[in-house]
């Protein structure tokens, strides 16, 4: 062996070591990454699932058309994405000419996500009604104390009594239309999520990256297909991505003058967004444990301690503050820390092991009036709990452990693979219910009405493009750049995967993924991105490989390129 192949031997095995000794070092904090990557090969199993075998919701959407939207999705961000790429030299010498180009674009998805919201809007239905119904009654002063609907279901106490100041001031301005109010408010909601979302991806991938995110983002948040129902799921759309952009601001600045008040918001944030829809903690929580996981790899971990403590403190605080405030709100007539009604986790438990037959095949682990009368039925707090947990062990046994594994495979892919999120699933309503009857408002409703001529169209898109974010979801884990397994994206999949996990083994719908699609959309612009630049990468080396030698080296024009 020649002394240069002895040194870099040498030099290799050095590096060899040295590499072993930092992952043993940082071992701990490769522990989100791999969490990370669970998620994306559920991701995966669920989205090859649906494509062989799909899992219908209410909806049966048309597998072949569904499958094209899919193709043209990656190839429409593809496009904006080579545009913005072309036009980035000319924005940067003209910063100003791009104001106005955004500016439209903001103003026209705000005027397409209030037009939609306006003409798809239709009554109170299901759990939706009762909100609604009692905050009208709150507002309107016809009614003095909420409707023993929330006694049985408190977790939607903080959203009625929200809506209802929310119509109290709509009232005092002379609006007395509350169907076209609640759609106003529905639409502000997911276009703040809009906004969020593209604030979000461009924290974390820059400029072109949030630009691509707007063709998920529009599909998803502005043309919602839950544009016409005012909910927790789509209120908590706000939350989970408000608590994701004050965290990534707050990694952005050195300063704890800066940091410290942005935990605080982001505490508060989750515990409003807690008291409206308890799944936006597990945001928060995946935070925290990809923190305490970047412990040990940091030579100064003082400051995500104090993020965890402030963060968590905060949180606590405003919870508390919140059950304060509810329980003296004096048209609560019920001591919501100590009510027997109250649905509590062995009654979800105990749904979530349960199947029922939908239009298009089986359901799994979603409502059913039989499992909630039971409920019900029973009268202590930990008689339900213990009839639930009961319930749901019996049926596991009953399934067998094989069973229940294949069990859990289908309910996997059940909730994961519809696209619509359940639009239309819940209640009675059908696209022949609009509250609207304008004509100029039957176009809007043919797309997005299920027993419309047209609403077949709109139902390929949406789970042609819910196929296509999976499946970028699940690029990292064939492409592990630094960039994809970062801190902040492993906290993401973290929550998703935690989501996941909450729905396998409780009560479950596609509609409970809804207020985490902005998630979902950040972590497929960033892989798609990502993938742009490495094939971009791969075609430069091709086209280096390719030059004659004598012309291996660029000349200064090429350089300067």
């Amino acid at each position: 062996m020649s002394g240069e192949g002895v040194a870099q031997h040498t030099v290799g095995g050095v590096q060899r070591r040295h590499a072993a000794s930092s992952r043993s070092r940082r071992r701990p904090a490769d522990l989100p990454a791999a969490a990370g990557l669970v998620l994306c090969a559920l991701i995966l199993w669920s989205l090859l699932t649906n494509v062989v075998d799909p899992h219908y919701g209410i909806s049966r959407y048309r597998t072949g058309w569904a499958l094209l939207a899919a193709a043209s999705v990656p190839v429409l961000m593809a496009g904006l994405y080579w545009l913005l790429r072309k036009a980035a030299p000319l924005a940067e010498r003209h910063r100003a000419l791009t104001y106005l180009p955004w500016a439209a674009v903001w103003v026209l998805l705000l005027i397409l996500q209030l037009r939609v919201a306006y003409a798809v809007r239709l009554p109170p239905d299901w759990d939706a009604h009762a909100i609604a119904d009692a905050a009208a009654g709150l507002a309107g002063k016809t009614a003095d104390s909420v409707t023993p609907y929330f006694e049985t279901n408190p977790n939607n106490l903080l959203l009625v009594l929200l809506v209802a100041a929310y119509y109290e001031f709509a009232l005092s301005l002379g609006y007395q239309d509350l169907g076209m109010i609640t759609a106003f408010l529905n639409g502000l909601v997911l276009f703040t999520g809009t906004v969020l979302t593209y604030c979000a991806v461009r924290m974390l991938g820059g400029r072109t990256a949030a630009a691509v995110s707007l063709v998920p983002t529009t599909v998803f948040l502005v043309l919602s297909p839950w544009a016409g129902v005012l909910y927790s799921d789509t209120a908590g759309v706000l939350f989970t991505v408000l608590i994701l952009c004050l965290l990534l601001a707050s990694r952005r600045s050195a300063r704890l003058a800066v940091r410290v008040p942005l935990w605080i918001l982001a505490g508060a944030v989750a515990a409003v967004g807690y008291g409206i829809k308890p799944t936006v903690l597990i945001c928060v929580v995946a935070a925290g444990i990809t923190a305490v996981c970047l412990l040990a790899s940091r030579k100064t971990p003082g400051v995500l301690i104090l993020a965890v403590v402030v963060v968590g403190g905060s949180f606590f605080i405003g919870n508390r503050l919140i059950a304060a405030f509810e329980q003296q709100t004096p048209v609560i007539a019920f001591d919501i820390e100590d009510n027997p009604r109250a649905m509590n986790p062995g009654h979800f438990l105990k749904v979530g092991a349960g199947t029922t037959q939908g239009p298009h095949g089986p359901y799994y682990g979603t409502y059913n009036e039989d499992d909630y009368q039971s409920t019900v039925a029973l009268t202590g707090e930990e008689e339900k709990f213990r009839q639930g947990v009961q319930t749901y062990a019996e049926r596991v046994s009953s399934m067998g452990p094989g069973g229940y594994v294949v069990f859990l495979h289908h309910k996997l892919a059940w909730f994961t693979g519809d696209g619509s999120f359940f639009s239309w699933g819940e209640g009675v309503l059908t696209g022949e219910d609009f509250l609207s009857s304008r004509p100029a408002d039957q176009g809007i409703q043919d797309l997005f009405g299920n027993t419309r001529p047209n609403f077949h169209w709109l139902l390929s898109l949406w789970q042609g493009t819910w196929f296509a974010v999976l499946a970028l979801v699940a690029v990292p884990l064939f492409l592990r750049t630094p960039r994809l397994l970062r801190p902040e994206l492993s906290a993401m999949r973290i929550a998703l995967l935690g989501l996941l996990l909450f729905l396998l083994l409780f009560e479950a719908r596609a509609r409970f993924l809804y207020l985490y699609a902005p998630y979902f959309i950040v972590l497929a612009s960033l892989s798609f991105t990502a993938v742009m630049e490495r094939l971009q990468a791969a075609a430069v080396r091709s086209r280096v490989r390719s030059r004659p030698r004598h012309a291996a080296l660029p000349g200064a024009a090429e350089v300067i390129e």
